[in-house]
């Protein structure tokens, strides 16, 4: 039997390739006959990069990958590695921060003179709807008093007028592309303020008046810019750094179905009897577009079954209407203190408790961990 482990980072624990490493222990400690293909994905959040060098080869320099592919040379920027919400300098009130940080990288690849510029959406601790991307790159952003504003949602929060007349000349040359799998608009019950900012410090009692904001900061920007982008699918992505983005021209592609082409997944599950997919927590999100929920359809395009194993699972009838099989690693009752040390060993004895029902013969039961 071939077994095809295909899973997303455990956020705050396990690596990608950590999380398919234990899964594979556990599947081998039952199975020991089993074809097992290790293959850790991302979907344009924590890890999309070293993936992408591992599958594409190139050279990491500072926090960009410069490497080919048959489109041709490109720069790849990952949002988790310079804005991700467990980085020390990420660990500021959310109004204290900004995406400027990935305005200095796509400079960084302009001096480079690379004219291809992808930049990985997922995992960002800003809602700053772009701001600090977009004043980095050169654009004018004032207050009422015509003062600048600070490059973060403090600054958001005040401006009242755009000028991108001082932007970098360069960006017009330039192809920028979005690898997310976010569907979210800027504004709205769905959009960023809403739906993220509550994961990254917006109390709800904050929420009406920063959205509020960012209505404001959508409206003046897409008035300089000439553009209609804020209720595009994506705009949302990263606290709205899709939505400036999207300002600068750039495209949007699916993060999951990037990554999973450049290590060339399909020819692997071709040949596969499972898919063992999985993440930290898999909830009604999962099934807008994160990875797990791409790599079952892509499965279910080749008749391959897909088992889930993620630390905790919510949402369970609409998980099970899309996976063959649900598995929780992570008990209800575990000490709460344990479970990031212990995630290896919890999805090491989940994903062996599977393949222990799948080597018993038992396709019925219900496996909950």
């Amino acid at each position: 039997m071939k077994m095809l482990l295909a899973p997303d980072a455990f956020k705050g624990s396990l690596t990608a390739a950590e999380a398919a490493s234990a899964m594979a222990a556990g599947i081998s400690s039952v199975m020991p006959d089993a074809e097992i293909v290790a293959m850790p994905l991302a979907d344009g959040g924590e890890g999309t990069l070293d993936l992408l060098h591992a599958a594409c080869g190139g050279t990491v320099c500072g926090d960009l990958l410069f490497a080919d592919d048959n489109v041709g040379h490109f720069a790849l920027i990952e949002s988790a590695r310079l804005i991700g919400l467990n980085l020390p300098e990420m660990q500021l009130d959310v109004f204290e921060r900004g995406s400027e940080r990935i305005g200095a990288a796509v400079l960084s690849a302009l001096d480079a003179g690379v004219e291809d510029i992808r930049i990985a959406l997922g995992g960002s601790a800003t809602v700053d709807g772009g701001l600090g991307l977009l004043t980095r790159l050169g654009c004018g952003v004032t207050d009422h008093a015509g003062a600048p504003v600070s490059s973060d949602l403090n600054g958001m929060m005040k401006a009242v007028r755009v000028d991108p007349d001082g932007m970098d000349p360069r960006l017009k040359r330039v192809r920028m592309m979005i690898l997310s799998d976010v569907q979210n608009p800027l504004c709205g019950s769905q959009g960023a303020v809403h739906v993220y900012g509550p994961q990254k410090g917006i109390q709800n009692d904050q929420l009406t008046e920063v959205e509020t904001a960012m209505q404001h900061w959508a409206s003046i920007c897409e008035q300089a810019f000439g553009v209609s982008v804020m209720c595009d699918a994506g705009a949302g992505g990263a606290g709205g750094l899709g939505f400036a983005l999207k300002l600068l021209g750039a495209d949007m592609i699916s993060g999951a179905g990037y990554v999973m082409h450049a290590c060339g997944f399909e020819q692997a599950v071709a040949t596969a009897d499972w898919v063992v997919t999985g993440e930290g927590w898999s909830d009604a999100q999962t099934l807008c577009g994160k990875l797990p929920a791409i790599v079952a359809r892509k499965a279910l395009d080749y008749s391959v079954k897909t088992a889930l194993i993620s630390g905790r699972v919510t949402a369970w009838p609409d998980m099970e209407q899309h996976f063959d099989r649900v598995i929780a690693a992570m008990p209800a009752d575990y000490p709460p203190g344990k479970i990031m040390t212990d995630a290896a060993m919890l999805l090491q004895r989940a994903a062996a408790a599977w393949a222990t029902y799948l080597n018993s013969g038992n396709q019925q039961a219900k496996y909950l961990f």
